[in-house]
């Protein structure tokens, strides 16, 4: 009989088993990727928390993406006219003066011109278009950053009061109309005439399509015992008869806007804000203090200059939220040219340079040297125009 003998040693093991025990090479894959996936989520992790700390930060990504490093960028040039009025589409600066509109590239070029006719030039923009027209004039025109869009021409005689885009673009215009005291028409984006409102009765002033596009806001001059006042209307844009009709009583507004969610009525004694039906919801008070300038453009705040004395320069800035709540005040003692708010961002133009600020008037830059400027616009992204006679110039903070 034939005996074998196992020759492994005890702790030998089949050559299967120790290939059963070696680690795949998808496992081995599946290990790094799942380590990839850490990796990348701390990483995350550090920008969300950067971010957080700094809520300005993807605006200065978008800026340095945008033009470049920080400083004073790009030069605009266009003729010098006291009528000039300015505006933005996107990086482009529009110029509309008693003769033409031009929206300016940063190397000074037009990216587009036209010739205009124009006594009292106007200009207003808004989801990605401007509307040019004559105030008291016949004439209005609509542009898109490529071209003329739309061109209104009253009948002689009726003249223009007021041009108001939306951010979607939708525009009301208010009117004088022959055998009514006022009108207003509502065109939609694509430049398609809505709604139609003919006022028999009541002067109109002033109108705004809402921020959803669903209904217009109307001011009219009214008459309540022996006090002169406003007459706020809503309509929606599918309806012929009024949504609301609120009257403010000792109120003559100045300018219509919107502030967050919510209508504003600016006067030179308060800032109201309107619900949905034109009624007071809140308002702001100046206090006896003469208002000088202001901006509702700004993400939900509104921003009012006032003065203490009617002539001079001593006074205080203040941010006001849509609940008619005060942000945050600053005294002024120097002179202010202009203002202008967009996005969290508030430009301030005085005789020795710029400062923008956030809503609660927290610095974010400066420029000690503005030059000449008279106009400041500013923009979304942090930056702000600097805007002088015959040119312009953005800076980057």
């Amino acid at each position: 009989m034939t005996e074998f003998q196992d020759k492994r040693q005890p702790d030998q093991e089949p050559e299967e088993g120790r290939r059963a025990r070696r680690p795949s090479r998808l496992g081995r894959f599946f290990r790094r990727f799942l380590g990839l996936i850490a990796t990348l989520a701390v990483v995350l992790g550090v920008i969300a928390v950067a971010l957080l700390q700094d809520g300005h930060y993807l605006d200065r990504v978008r800026r340095w993406l945008l033009y470049g490093e920080s400083g004073q960028e790009n030069a605009y040039a266009f003729a010098a006219d006291p009528n000039n009025r300015f505006g933005q589409l996107g990086e482009l600066l529009v110029v509309v003066s008693q003769n033409y509109i031009q929206l300016l590239q940063d190397d000074g070029t037009a990216y587009l011109a036209q010739q205009l006719q124009l006594s009292q030039p106007a200009l207003d923009t808004g989801g990605g278009l401007a509307v040019a027209y004559d105030i008291g004039g016949e004439n209005l025109s609509v542009f898109s950053r490529d071209r003329c869009l739309m061109t209104l021409e009253q009948e002689e005689g009726c003249g223009i009061l007021s041009a108001r885009l939306n951010s979607s673009g939708y525009l009301a215009v208010v009117a004088e109309k022959s055998g009514y005291k006022g009108a207003v028409s509502v065109y939609n984006d694509q430049q398609e005439l809505v709604f139609t409102f003919n006022a028999s009765s009541q002067f109109l002033m002033d109108a705004v399509v809402s921020e959803d596009c669903g209904s217009v806001l109307i001011a009219a001059l009214s008459q309540e015992e022996g006090r002169f006042c406003t007459r706020m209307l809503t309509y929606r844009l599918d309806r012929e008869d009024p949504e609301g009709e609120a009257v403010l009583a000792d109120h003559l507004a100045l300018d219509l806007g919107w502030l967050g969610s919510r209508y504003a009525s600016v006067a030179d004694d308060a800032m109201l804000l309107l619900d949905a039906q034109g009624a007071e919801t809140a308002r702001y008070t100046y206090g006896g203090a003469y208002l000088r300038q202001y901006t509702l453009e700004g993400d939900g705040f509104a921003a009012l200059l006032l003065n203490r004395y009617q002539a001079g320069s001593v006074g205080r800035l203040v941010t006001v939220g849509e609940d008619g709540e005060e942000l945050a005040s600053l005294d002024v003692s120097q002179e202010v040219l202009d203002i202008s708010a967009a996005g969290d961002y508030l430009a301030v133009l005085m005789g020795d340079g710029l400062v923008i600020y956030n809503r609660q008037l927290e610095e974010y830059g400066r420029l000690a040297d503005a030059g000449y400027a008279s106009r400041v616009l500013m923009s979304g992204d942090g930056s702000a125009l600097v805007i002088g006679g015959s040119g312009a110039f953005r800076y980057l903070p």
